[in-house]
């Protein structure tokens, strides 16, 4: 029994972290948006969709040379100003033969540079390239991955329930193993033809009925199945005669701005004071396995000349609470909310599970030069049973019904230094929803952003993802400020304030708020591989004061302040270093402050031409009042934002060993010790003591 746990250990020990977003810029872009995205009322954000779209880049590099590198600007590598100037420079010298010769761009930075090298290649154009069927099966790429992820406590959801007891409280148990399994399998030939599909298990989720217990066997019947709980496959295939691009099976779709379709989730400029046009892949496949974000079924862009015509249709069940049920009939009426969390662990969790159906189907029309768009998108949503949320005085103006039509008109225009964008949106209820931005840059090291949002309390949405202080498009206006400048050589300043308010009240919120945000930060790029920043944040949001005495809530300003001290710098050929020192307060209406902080040191080990690397971090935190975050080293396609409060120490070590060309093994153990508590989480989550261990491990086989 030893030997099984030490050997795995050992291997560990010695892997490496495959870092997918080892640029501490676009960390700091990811750890941003999990900051500030503290919406009670939300719908479930799996994070793990932008280390798709981070992998496509690293795995696929973006061609310099051709008309690709327009998906750069969406990721936020580069602005509109900087692609227009790459495009005239081949134009009058032709294309880019090294990676030096983007530093004689105008507004083409050090920092900038670091940020897209890992994600660009020089590859000469090959031009009337024929698809056939002998080159793909010949040159086409496989990847299979399968990874195990395993909480090392024993929750209380995992305890032993005596029949009678679990007979009579049917939810007191998780009814399947703790273990997370993965897998996913993926082809690519070039970038012509893609598909693969990916099956999952989540922790307490039951994958043989004759496992579960038979009092509950009978109560659920037919909603028990064997096997994987979530199952998705997508194909995609472009320039395929007139088609510009054709997906099959589950996918992500988005147009303009994403205020009237957008499903997914978009990085976002907020904090960094770049630009927050959009200009995006307007339908993608759907690789992760975010159950519920998605859309299954097929969509298609046909073109011709400068006009573009997307359409799309989506099925699937989905899950939700159900709240009338036609006993005679057999048949759901209505449900009182849709379920986002995708987990489906315990007796209610699977009784709710895929019990509606979910009809999207729609079409964006677009009209496009190199410099200037305009698209009108609509769409309409079909349910299986009325959506009629339990009547509160906050969701009064939420959704209820079956059918929802939604449709919009989008824009940008690029100018020599100025570029305008914006969308305006509407849902059948004729609530309006507008954001309005422009970026202008004087020179080439210096831009400035003013965006408007004003997103009518009652506007309905199942499918939006503009930018937004909250976490839903709807109940919120407000001014965003921002501004970019390099300020030397290797050194550039951010600056951003935003400026809202809520005219209706919210889940935790009882009355109209209002609220602003500032944060300034000075980056340093000391060379290639080193970097220094200092940043600055505060916040100020009203919330419901929390008194136990007070008989009536009202609202007090809850005031936050960080400052963060962060550095990466190389030690020798194979060591990097990365230290993080960061201190916030909090003070509600000048009374109560309390203080959190949260010191790391990560030791990076990645020597060249060797098949193994690793990390390992070391942190101290104290949050007794919020949770601090952390962005963490993660095995691929894994995202991991620890969440940190009370007071303890974390501890990981995740890496990667690689056998030949094609197998890879990669791993990781996280430990959190706390200090002044004796149980860790709540309900079925609750862990006896006061450590917390994690561990994956993961396998990549590559043909």
């Amino acid at each position: 029994m030893k030997k099984t746990i030490i050997i795995p250990l050992l291997i560990i020990i010695r892997l490496s972290c495959y870092c997918q977003i080892n640029n501490d810029l676009i960390i700091q872009q990811i750890e941003r948006m999990s900051e500030t995205d503290d919406d009670k009322d939300n719908d479930v954000k799996d994070y793990s969709e932008l280390i798709e779209i981070y992998q496509e880049f690293t795995d696929n590099p973006v061609n310099i040379n051709s008309d690709e590198i327009e998906q750069l600007v969406e990721f936020n590598l580069i602005n509109v100003f900087l692609l227009e100037k790459i495009k005239d420079y081949r134009k009058k010298f032709g294309d880019f033969q090294i990676i030096e010769e983007l530093a004689y761009i105008e507004g083409m930075d050090s920092q900038t540079l670091a940020l897209i090298t890992p994600v660009i290649s020089f590859k000469k154009i090959e031009k009337n390239q024929k698809t056939t069927p002998k080159k793909a099966l010949k040159y086409g790429k496989h990847q299979i991955i399968f990874q195990l992820d395993q909480c090392l406590n024993k929750k209380k959801g995992y305890y032993d329930v005596i029949d009678s007891a679990l007979y009579k409280k049917p939810n007191s148990k998780y009814l399947g193993t703790s273990q997370r399994l993965y897998i996913r399998y993926n082809y690519t030939y070039r970038n012509k033809i893609e598909t693969g599909f990916t099956i999952e298990k989540d922790p307490g989720e039951p994958m043989l009925k004759s496992k579960i217990n038979d009092s509950i066997r009978k109560l659920l019947d037919k909603k028990l199945h064997n096997g994987f709980d979530f199952y998705s496959f997508h194909i995609g295939i472009k320039e395929l005669y007139f088609i510009r691009y054709i997906v099959l099976g589950d996918y992500q779709l988005s147009f303009g701005q994403g205020l009237t379709m957008g499903s997914g989730i978009n990085f976002t400029a907020s904090g960094s004071g770049a630009s927050l046009l959009r200009r995006t892949k307007k339908i993608r496949p759907s690789k992760s396995a975010n159950e519920s974000r998605y859309l299954r079924g097929a969509a298609t862009t046909i073109g011709y000349k400068k006009l573009e015509l997307s359409m799309f249709y989506s099925y699937k069940k989905v899950d939700a609470n159900i709240a009338v049920y036609d006993t005679e009939n057999n048949k759901i009426l209505s449900v009182s909310s849709l379920q986002q969390s995708g987990l489906h662990r315990t007796y209610n969790d699977i009784y709710d599970r895929h019990v509606i159906k979910q009809e999207l189907y729609g079409a964006n029309l677009s009209f496009r030069t190199s410099d200037f768009q305009i698209g009108y998108t609509i769409h309409h949503t079909e349910l299986g049973a009325n959506l009629e949320p339990e009547p509160t005085i906050y969701n009064q103006y939420y959704f209820r019904g079956k059918s929802l039509t939604n449709q919009g008109i989008d824009f940008y225009y690029i100018l020599k230094q100025m570029a305008f964008y914006g969308e305006v949106a509407i849902s059948n209820n004729a609530a309006m929803a507008t954001c309005i931005g422009a970026t202008i840059q004087p020179t080439g090291y210096i831009n400035f952003t003013v965006l408007y949002r004003n997103y009518a309390r009652d506007y309905q949405n199942f499918y939006s993802n503009a930018f937004a202080t909250g976490s839903n498009t709807r109940n919120e206006n407000g001014w965003y400020l921002g501004t970019l400048i390099s300020i030397a050589p290797n050194w550039k300043l951010n600056a951003v304030a935003d400026f809202f308010k809520n005219d209706w009240i919210k889940s935790q919120i009882y009355a109209p708020s209002h609220g602003k945000e500032f944060s300034i930060q000075i980056n340093h790029q000391i060379n290639r591989d080193a970097l220094f920043y200092i940043q600055y944040r505060h916040s100020d949001k009203q919330k419901n004061i929390q008194d136990d005495e007070i008989y009536q809530n009202y609202l007090v300003h809850n005031k936050r302040n960080t400052v963060r001290f962060h550095i990466t710098l190389p030690i020798g050929e194979n060591f990097t270093l990365k230290s993080r020192a960061e201190c916030s307060t909090n003070n509600i209406e000048n009374k109560n402050s309390t203080r959190e902080y949260l010191i790391y040191q990560d030791l990076l080990f990645n020597p060249d031409n060797k098949p193994y690397n690793f990390s390992f971090r070391y942190a101290l935190f104290s949050s007794e009042n919020s949770p601090v975050y952390a962005y963490e080293n993660d095995v691929l396609y894994s995202f991991s934002i620890s969440s940190m409060s009370n007071k303890g120490i974390r501890v990981y070590i995740v890496g990667k060993v690689k056998f030949f060309k094609s197998l890879q093994i990669s791993g990781k153990i996280a430990y959190t010790f706390y200090n002044n508590i004796d149980e860790i989480g709540s309900n079925l989550e609750l862990i006896k003591g006061s450590k917390k261990g994690d561990a994956k491990i993961q396998i990549i086989y590559k043909f």
